[in-house]
């Protein structure tokens, strides 16, 4: 029996149907999870050294900054998205090139539901 080799941590986690929700993973910070259908706007830039996709929920931000991040646009707009983190730049030799890295990852707390109900 031959043995595999562990596939290698990925920024993007995809299911085959529809993610109901979804989870961000920044490294060594607060893990969250929201649903999908409270997306209200995606902004995506290309600068001269990385990509930026913002996405907007009514009680967060979440900002991703790495390389080829217009891959997954289609993913989250389906949404097939259920899960995004970002690495240390160590794991970067494990992916190939055109796979989505992301380099940072911040979810920022624009209103506390917990204060608003």
């Amino acid at each position: 029996m031959e043995a595999k080799c562990p596939s290698p941590i990925r920024c993007v986690e995809t299911k085959h149907n529809n993610a109901t929700m979804v989870t961000f993973c920044p490294w060594e910070a607060k893990q969250w999870t929201v649903p999908w259908s409270r997306l209200d706007a995606i902004s995506f830039f290309r600068g001269p050294d990385a990509e930026q996709l913002e996405l907007f929920f009514p009680h967060h931000q979440v900002i991703a900054i790495g390389e080829n991040l217009r891959g997954i646009m289609d993913d989250i707009l389906v949404p097939r998205v259920s899960c995004l983190r970002d690495l240390p730049a160590s794991h970067r030799a494990s992916l190939s090139a055109n796979d989505v890295f992301i380099t940072k990852l911040e979810v920022r707390l624009l209103m506390d539901p917990a204060k608003n109900a």
